[in-house]
Parts: structure tokens; C-alpha cells; sequence
């Protein structure tokens, strides 16, 4: 096991590279669920934790372990669902590097919270050393060689790759909650979540189950094995572009969705883009879909549709209350 970074090795690393540690970060944000379902190395975990106290262990991506002499006070996230989780365990004086993408009010739910001088990391590795944090988490679709080279310069890495499924998020939560020496606040975070998702599942028993369209214009779709997959399922809806056979991200032409007939369409707004509702009501194939005809296209919040930290919970009640209004009253 290895202690806290040494100032010489951070520098001769920083003297030889300069690569991207998140690779794809200028990507679209139609892209997002793609990259979140990235695999690669090992996901980290943390030895202690639930009241034990530091120090404590923090394994990393390829079987490396550091030992937390204390509490992080120089967390770097580098992906925006770190980001938002963060914000809710840690003071943000304690955080001195978040993503780039923390402040696109499209996509994030954390947008104004860190304050200008916390640096939004464009993903290069000498940046992020000259940080100096004593933790550094990223996610599955960072640069393996960037996280080989900040691993070797000795900066504590807590990888996650797993964000498909709720209780993947969860996981994520209880993890950075372990490695920031925030357990109980991540317990009742995650706790929150959870109280959400059983009271919705109570509400929605026994409702019809409404045959449901994600579609993000121009033709952007997603399938099974998603986070947003769930969303719809849980919300009482039944995805049917995964029914159609779609696995993750997707495309779909007007042809399709009429093939597919969905009931309901839901559409995620981006702040400072168009309303896409009037983009298909303008569109004149579009209005003839019956979905549009009949008014069941709903707009949802992008930033929560696309989150994959505990912000997705809210899409979810969201959604459940326009599909189901009936449930909620």
C-alpha cells in the first residue's frame, strides 16, 4: 500500500505527459448515455467506512490502495454525476476541481453551486496534478492511459463505471460517501432515493402500463440495459424501442416511430434550446403520429433525464405524474 502523493513524482509526471483523461468530453450531449455505459478497468472501493473512523483505504482501478491518513480536503471530480454527489456531502471548499461540464445548465444539476475559482477540468493530466488532490474520481469512460499515469504519479483514484440501473447510482453514492469520510450523509442521500422508489412502486400498482417513446430530435432513442430504460418502466410506462429490440443508444426514423405507435412521447428539453414540442408540432409528418395528435407528448428537464446521480430519481417522479396522473391524486 502506498501513502499520499509525494510533490517530486507528481512532477516528473507532469514533465513528460499531457493526455485527455476523459476522452469524448467535447461530445454531444445526446452521446451521454452511451459514454456512461463505457466498461474497462475495475471499478474502486473503500476499506472502513460506516462509522469506523480513518484512516482508511481507497483501492483503485488495477489493484493499487492508498491509504487516507484523513478525511479528503483536495477532491477533484472529473464527471458531472461526482460532481452533483458531491454538492451533497462535502462543503465545496473541500472539492478544488470539478468537470467542465458543471456548469452546462443543459445537463447538469449543479450549475452555479462550486464557486468561479473551483477550475472546470477540460481533462488534462497536468491540470489535474497540479491540483495536488488527495482524492481524484473518475468514471468508466475516462482514459485508461491518463488513470495509469496519475495512479503512477501516487494521486488516489475512485473509479466507477456502473451507472445503468438505480441501484448502480446508489452504489456510486455510498462509495464517494466512504471515500470522502461522508458516510451518513451518503446513507440518508442514498436513503432518500430509495423512500422515492418505493413509494412510487406503491403508487403505480396495478396502473396499465403506458407504451412509451424517449426520443431526443433529431432521431435519438434509447433502448434496454439504461438507466432511462428504467426511468420509463418505473414511471409506468413500457419502452417501446426497447421492445423494438434497441440496446442502449439508438436511433429511430419517422418511419419507425410510426411503426412503433407509442402512446406517449417523451421529449427532453435543454435549457437554452428550442421548445422540441413546437419542433414537431411544426414538423407536418410529426403531427400526424397519433402520440402528437393527441397531446401526449411531454417535455422532461434534459439535465435530469440524462443525470445519472441521485438527480434521476426526480426525473423519474416526473415522468410518473405525466403518465399517471390518476396515481397522484
Amino acid at each position: 500500500m502506498t501513502g499520499p502523493p509525494d510533490r517530486g513524482r507528481r512532477l516528473v509526471a507532469l514533465a513528460c505527459v499531457a493526455a485527455p483523461l476523459v476522452a469524448g468530453a467535447a461530445l454531444s450531449r445526446r452521446v451521454r448515455a452511451a459514454l456512461i455505459g463505457a466498461r474497462g478497468l475495475g471499478d474502486g472501493w473503500v476499506e472502513g467506512g460506516a462509522g469506523s473512523g480513518f484512516p482508511r483505504t481507497v483501492h483503485g482501478p488495477t489493484g493499487e490502495a492508498w491509504v487516507l491518513p484523513r478525511p479528503p480536503r483536495r477532491i477533484v471530480s472529473t464527471y458531472l454525476a461526482a460532481d452533483e454527489i458531491l454538492t451533497m456531502l462535502v462543503p465545496p471548499d473541500r472539492v478544488v476541481g470539478v468537470s467542465f461540464f458543471a456548469d452546462d445548465p443543459a445537463i447538469s444539476s449543479c450549475a452555479g453551486v462550486y464557486p468561479p475559482s473551483v477550475p472546470r477540468l477540460r481533462t488534462q493530466v497536468e491540470t489535474i496534478l497540479a491540483l495536488e488532490p488527495d482524492l481524484v474520481c473518475v468514471a468508466g469512460f475516462s482514459e485508461p492511459n491518463a488513470l495509469r499515469l496519475m495512479i503512477g504519479a501516487g494521486l488516489p483514484v475512485l473509479r466507477w463505471s456502473r451507472f445503468d440501473t438505480f441501484p448502480d447510482i446508489l452504489a456510486n453514492i455510498r462509495s464517494i460517501g466512504a471515500a470522502v469520510g461522508s458516510d451518513a450523509r451518503a446513507g440518508a442521500l442514498a436513503g432518500t432515493v430509495e423512500a422515492t422508489l418505493a413509494d412510487l412502486s406503491v403508487r403505480l400498482a396495478g396502473t396499465p402500463p403506458v407504451r412509451v417513446l424517449y426520443y431526443d430530435p433529431p432521431s435519438f432513442t434509447v433502448g434496454r440495459d439504461t438507466l432511462i430504460d428504467e426511468i420509463l418502466t418505473r414511471a409506468g410506462g413500457t419502452n417501446v424501442a426497447a421492445g423494438a429490440g434497441i440496446v442502449g443508444p439508438g436511433q429511430l426514423g419517422i418511419e419507425a416511430v410510426f411503426g412503433l405507435d407509442p402512446e406517449a412521447i417523451v421529449i427532453p428539453r435543454y435549457v437554452g434550446a428550442a421548445p422540441p414540442i413546437e419542433t414537431l408540432r411544426a414538423t407536418p409528418l410529426w403531427r400526424d403520429v397519433p402520440a402528437v395528435r393527441a397531446g401526449r407528448v411531454y417535455e422532461a428537464p434534459g439535465a435530469f433525464m440524462g443525470d445519472v446521480s441521485h438527480h434521476a430519481v426526480e426525473a423519474l417522479s416526473g415522468l410518473a405524474r405525466l403518465l399517471h396522473p390518476e396515481a397522484f391524486r
